[in-house]
């Protein structure tokens, strides 16, 4: 056992040392971990700015303006934007509240294509004089092509188009009943339009106090499933797992250039000097691991509170890379192919298994081809951790198959490994 771990430590030494292991192992995966977590939404969560074009400035359109605000700047993800009223923090140019409709329109065309804002609600002019008269109106929402959600923009209008509707359905039915039953009240009348702003405002007042609410908890503080805590998992799982690889290049050229034939003349058997061999890069693997887990922690990656379960995955994952390393030097004649086949598998595994995407969005078809990939089982078992404070006992289905996986590619790479 002594001579193997003399042997691992002696490569661990001469992997860390060598010129390209800072910029390899350590630069580039901080760089693809930031560039990756940026363009899938890190850094913060955007606020999406919506501009509002209120053409008829009567008091239902106001109050329709008044909803919108409690509607979407709820939760703080949207930011609404009057043109007639607009607050300082929605950089539009001074004196546009008193500036021409078509300058309105114009500015917001502007705004949409140079994605100053990413959508425009218009407000008609004779908005406020129809829904008095119980006719219907049409409210114009413009959104940008770079709006990566307009379902929910569109969801957030139709909440307070609804609460709208409601309260002025509910004035108008009640008036009609007025002016059927009182001859005081006539159709077009004053007396008609007073009454429906009578009503209105009490139906508006009754909303505000509706007995029903809905009270959202968690057991779990939210996190963001996209930017760096996607990327951070995905490109540290990646870099072990094509560096891991890499070890089938480092055993074909050791055996190419006698290497490996010099080390058997020690007095030790075969099978421990290979032992050595994977150990060392075992031991260099949760090194990378470990560095790329704490640069993703300098980016806010939130890795969970169970530090036993990411243990478990970095030595778990770890392992089967190994062994995966230790199968394709298996297979492979020369360096120069093993060097190539490595970076193909690990290019082609780490897409495969969820390492640069989320899962959720590829067809189901490619979920189940994808977990042929360890990439995908690592994936699952940080996702468990860190979105749904899983444990230890949640990941084990996960562990498992990571250390099946190790098992079977040792049992092939010893049975078929050419010491010779």
């Amino acid at each position: 056992m002594r001579p193997a771990i003399t042997i691992a430590l002696y490569d661990l030494l001469r992997s860390l040392k060598a010129r390209d292991t800072f910029l390899v192992g350590l630069l580039m995966p901080a760089a693809m971990m930031l560039l990756l977590g940026l363009a899938m939404g890190g850094g913060g969560e955007e606020t999406i700015t919506i501009d509002v074009l209120d053409e008829d400035g009567s008091a239902l359109s106001q109050q329709f303006v008044d909803v919108l605000k409690r509607e979407m700047q709820e939760g703080g993800s949207f930011r609404l934007c009057p043109y007639h009223a607009p607050p300082d923090d929605c950089d539009l140019d001074s004196g546009l509240d008193s500036a021409p409709l078509e300058t309105w329109r114009t500015t917001a065309d502007s705004r949409l294509e140079d994605t100053d804002t990413y959508g425009a609600i218009i407000i008609p002019a004779e908005f406020g004089e129809a829904l008095r008269a119980g006719d219907s109106v049409t409210v114009q929402f413009k959104s940008s092509g770079e709006l990566s959600a307009p379902t929910l923009a569109e969801h957030k209008i139709d909440a307070a188009i609804g609460r709208m509707n409601g309260a002025v359905s509910i004035a108008n039915l009640a008036v009609d009943i007025a002016v059927f039953n009182l001859d005081a009240i006539t159709p077009g009348s004053t007396a008609r339009a007073d009454a429906f702003d009578t009503v209105r405002a009490e139906v508006e007042a009754a909303w505000n106090t509706r007995p029903i609410r809905i009270e959202s908890t968690s057991t779990k503080e939210q996190i963001n499933r996209e930017g760096f805590n996607q990327s951070g998992p995905g490109i540290a799982v990646m870099f072990v797992l094509i560096f891991m690889l890499n070890s089938a290049t480092l055993l074909v050229s050791e055996r190419e250039t006698g290497t490996l034939q010099r080390l058997y003349t020690l007095p030790v058997r075969k099978s421990v000097v290979l032992a050595g061999k994977l150990l060392g890069q075992y031991l260099y693997g949760l090194a990378l691991f470990a560095v790329l887990i704490a640069v993703g922690t300098l980016m806010s990656v939130e890795w969970g509170d169970n530090v036993l379960g990411i243990v478990l995955i970095v030595l778990a994952f770890t392992l089967a890379a190994t062994a995966l390393g230790l199968a394709l030097a298996t297979v492979v004649r020369t360096s120069a192919q093993a060097q190539n086949v490595s970076l193909l598998m690990g290019l082609t595994l780490a897409p495969l298994g969820g390492a640069w995407w989320p899962m959720e969005i590829v067809p189901d078809f490619m979920k189940t081809f994808g977990h042929l990939s360890p990439i995908a089982w690592a994936m699952d078992a940080f996702q468990e951790m860190m979105f749904y404070d899983g444990g230890v006992i949640d990941i084990l289905p996960m562990l498992g198959v990571l250390l099946g996986m190790a098992a079977l590619f040792f049992a092939f790479g010893v049975f078929n490994f050419e010491y010779e």
